[in-house]
């Protein structure tokens, strides 16, 4: 029996719930991930945690697993999905932590600080609710929620394309006015 007709058999198993036919794929296909994550990553404890993952999802998705597809395309797509939802929740939690440090900071911090600070977010928060409802949406849904351009499209029932006009056109309009508050800004912070 040569590979295929081996790798084809395993998979036959694999995708009928055999968790020994899953154990074998796992041996055959998890170093070859986890190097391709480390090269991405650059961090060995992620990348494990990425590979578990994915293999898990790989798991009960098995039904879903289409013969003569390829299983190591199946695998490096689940993984790639899983890479961008790892990295986007890990930018999240930090952009959260560091807007919770700043506000502790400022608000232990001088009085001026505080009011600036203050003064500062409601003048982007204006900016913002001068954009087109559905541009603003796209904004928020992508800046403060994370979602991917192509998740947004499928929520709002858009184009990928219409997303990325929607969202070329609020960083240029975000821009272009806080330009306009740049001499505010300055003085704020000048005085």
């Amino acid at each position: 029996m040569d590979i295929n007709e081996n790798e084809i058999l395993l998979i036959r198993a694999f995708k009928n719930g055999d968790q020994k036919a899953f154990e074998k794929l796992f041996e055959r296909y998890h170093k070859k991930l986890y190097a391709y994550l480390m090269r991405l990553l650059d961090s060995k404890e992620d990348a494990e945690e990425i590979v578990q993952e994915s293999f898990i999802k790989i798991w009960e998705k098995r039904e879903e697993f289409i013969e003569g597809y390829s299983f190591d395309a199946f695998l490096f797509k689940i993984a790639k999905n899983t890479f961008l939802n790892f990295t986007r929740e890990k930018v999240n939690r930090r952009v959260f932590e560091d807007h919770f440090q700043l506000i502790n900071e400022v608000e232990s911090g001088k009085t001026d600080d505080y009011v600036i600070f203050k003064e500062t977010r409601e003048i982007i928060r204006l900016i913002i609710e001068g954009m087109p409802p559905r541009r603003r949406e796209v904004f928020m849904m992508r800046k403060v929620e994370g979602l991917s351009r192509k998740e947004i499209s499928e929520k709002l029932g858009i184009s990928v394309i219409t997303v990325d006009s929607q969202l070329l056109k609020a960083n240029t309009y975000l821009k272009d006015e806080l330009k306009k508050y740049g001499l505010l800004l300055i003085c704020l912070l000048a005085g």
